[in-house]
């Protein structure tokens, strides 16, 4: 964000009183002299004087005002702060111009702004939202954006039990969340409505996340929670006593020094030219600023690692007055260590956060100590045999400046040579170790080894935890493996023979329904919430429906459609989407419970009368009696053991 730099010298109440003081002294003046003068002199100089009323009345309510409310407005935002070193990233473009251009279209930058007309994505045009007995309505007056709230049974043009202008935003990729102003300090409280990108309509936030639906979804602050990582160098700032945030960052988003550091000192010292020049022409680093790129794989990954990862912190009242102490370069483990629950120098840890939370494990983690949520991928990392035993970093595949603002992958790292980088040797013989055609799917190592095991953002993302896949793992854990999340219309049997015949796996005791029931039926079925949304997903996966087929797919998706779950549904219509003759099905996932069951049953009518049976896969695998209708026996026993324990994955 672009501080104003003159907010001192805008008009104040002050230098308005101090002209009308003046004028009215000058108008008794004029008076007093008046006595010699003429009628029409007389007129003449009463209407100057209006004109100068109404110029001054015109000056305070066309600049004065609205320059006091713009000022208050920005005394609402987190403040920059008056230590610390930073700089902002608009300093940074001044020498780096290059490097802020590539930063600038980032999906980093835009994790918190002010809200402004270029900013805002979300539909403001009088629109009226209901949630919890409220009623929400959206309005634009200019370049402002405003929220006025009733009560849910207030008459039209009843008055508003609240308003408040829209201050922040956070994110701009798949979804915008809303925070408005307060009088509480600078405290900016959530908007329960957040603007989704791929459906372009107003969800209420709740919805947005894979959360119990019996859960409360309580108001959220963002000088608390996410400004832990979607600003740079933010402190909190509550008064002890009253709640009056005075909150500060260093800037709003994930701009240049959080990952290069403060940069206050690298620009005093370089406004010396011949100090830039002599660094660049001996191709050496600069001292006083950090490059990733010259750090090793631990220090480098450790500034990702700053926000994309689980770690521990005591929210004390140092973290609150002066935020994170972690700076890039710097040793993350001193700070704010990770949360590995697969090293046991952590168990101490675990048992702190236990204390509050006995639900964090299972919100965020698979049983085995696996991450499961997103934008924690170095939770992943730190336990891949290739961090712990080799070179990689977060700098191995992605890069902030020369990649796609989508996943931020550097070139060709969306292929194969991200792995050959370091298993070269299986460049020529990548098929004997697949055992899937060179150009397949099933050829692509991240398709193996970093499956989309991890749920975030209404989907699913690849695990970073490189792995390969057994069956154990899955009955152990209930992750699903590689192999059933492209094969979906086959049981763990036989992934387990292929593995034994390909790799010398041994083939763990299976129960009946292991062998004769497709692993990706089993888990819509009986699976918990976190498991169909992972499977819900596959259907729609392309890979997953070239090889399994999709003609058997419609039923299982329907059962989806009316999930306890609003994110579950909203995965299994994006899937069902995906098949021909269901692309334009009229289905909201966060509307009418009664309009979503005769949605579903109507999938279902289609998919049961539709002119050809099933074609491709296994009927008896896909619990199909004849290729046309479901086993309803077996299907309802594996709906009636659903594992209904609450869920909340905290993403």
């Amino acid at each position: 964000m672009n501080w104003p730099s003159n907010l001192g010298v805008l008009p104040s109440a002050l230098e308005a009183a101090l002209v009308l003081g003046v004028t009215a002294v000058v108008i008794l003046l004029l008076l007093r002299r008046s006595r010699g003068l003429g009628r029409l002199q007389l007129y003449l100089m009463g209407a100057a004087l209006i004109v100068v009323l109404l110029t001054l009345q015109s000056w305070r309510r066309e600049i004065l005002e609205p320059a006091m409310v713009q000022t208050d407005y920005l005394a609402s935002l987190p403040q920059p702060p008056r230590d610390g070193g930073y700089v902002s990233s608009d300093t940074c473009r001044a020498c780096h111009p290059d490097e802020y251009n590539s930063w600038h279209r980032t999906y980093h930058r835009t994790m918190t702004q002010v809200a402004s007309p270029e900013t805002v994505i979300g539909d403001f045009n009088d629109v009226t939202l209901r949630h919890a007995g409220q009623r929400f309505h959206l309005r634009r007056d200019g370049d402002e954006f405003w929220v006025d709230i009733h009560a849910a049974d207030a008459p039209p043009g009843a008055p508003p039990n609240a308003s408040g202008r829209i201050g922040l935003l956070t994110g701009a990729h798949h979804m915008q969340a809303y925070w408005l102003t307060t009088d509480v300090g600078n405290m900016q409280l959530d908007l329960p409505f957040y603007w989704l990108k791929e459906t372009q309509s107003w969800v209420p936030a709740r919805d947005t996340f894979l959360k119990d639906p019996n859960a409360q979804h309580p108001s959220v602050i963002w000088n608390q929670a996410c400004i832990r990582c979607h600003a740079t160098g933010g402190q909190p700032r509550p008064a002890s006593l009253n709640d009056v945030f005075e909150t500060r960052v260093g800037e709003l988003g994930i701009a240049c020094e959080a990952c290069h550091g403060p940069a206050e000192e690298h620009v005093r010292a370089n406004r010396d030219p011949r100090r830039r020049y002599a660094l660049h022409l001996a191709g050496e680093g600069d001292p006083t600023i950090v490059n990733p790129a010259r750090l090793d794989s631990r220090k480098a990954s450790m500034i990702c690692g700053d926000c994309h990862n689980i770690k521990y912190f005591a929210e004390d009242r140092k973290w609150l007055q002066e935020g994170f102490q972690y700076r890039p370069g710097g040793d993350l483990e001193e700070t704010t260590p990770s949360m590995n629950l697969r090293d046991p120098a952590k168990e101490h840890l675990l048992a702190k956060v236990l204390q509050t939370d006995t639900n964090f494990v299972r919100g965020a983690y698979w049983s085995d100590g696996m991450v499961r949520v997103s934008g924690r991928d170095y939770n992943g990392m730190i336990n891949a045999p290739c961090f712990q035993r080799g070179e990689l970093s977060c700098l191995s595949c992605h890069s902030m400046h020369h990649s796609d603002p989508k996943d931020q992958l550097a070139a060709r790292m969306e292929t194969n040579e991200a792995c050959f980088q370091c298993h070269g040797d299986f460049r020529d013989k990548l098929a004997d170790h697949t055992r899937h055609a060179p150009e397949s799917a099933g050829s692509l190592c991240y398709n193996c080894h970093m499956p989309h095991t991890v749920y975030g953002l209404l989907k699913n993302i690849r695990s970073h935890l490189i792995s390969s896949p057994t069956v154990a793992e899955t009955r152990a854990t209930g992750r699903p493996n590689a192999c059933n999340l492209c094969h979906l219309d086959q049981t763990l049997a036989w992934t387990g023979e292929h593995l034994r015949e390909w790799y010398g796996q041994e083939v763990p005791e299976l129960s009946p329904e292991e062998r004769t029931v497709s692993l990706a039926v089993r888990q819509i079925l009986s699976g918990d919430a976190g498991q169909r949304a992972i499977m819900g997903w596959h259907l729609g996966w392309t890979p997953a429906q070239e090889t399994a087929g999709t003609d058997w797919m419609a039923p299982f998706l329907a059962l989806l459609l009316d999930d306890p779950y609003s994110a579950v549904r909203f995965i299994g219509r994006r899937s069902l989407r995906t098949l021909p003759e269901y692309r334009e099905l009229d289905y909201d996932a966060f509307g009418n419970p009664l309009d979503r069951r005769r949605t579903a049953q109507e999938v279902r009518r289609r998919w049961e009368t539709r002119p050809n049976p099933l074609r491709q896969g296994e009927p008896a695998l896909l619990l199909l009696d004849d290729g046309r209708n479901l086993q309803a026996t077996q299907v309802g026993k594996l709906l009636e053991r659903r594992d209904n324990t609450p869920m909340t994955l905290e993403e």
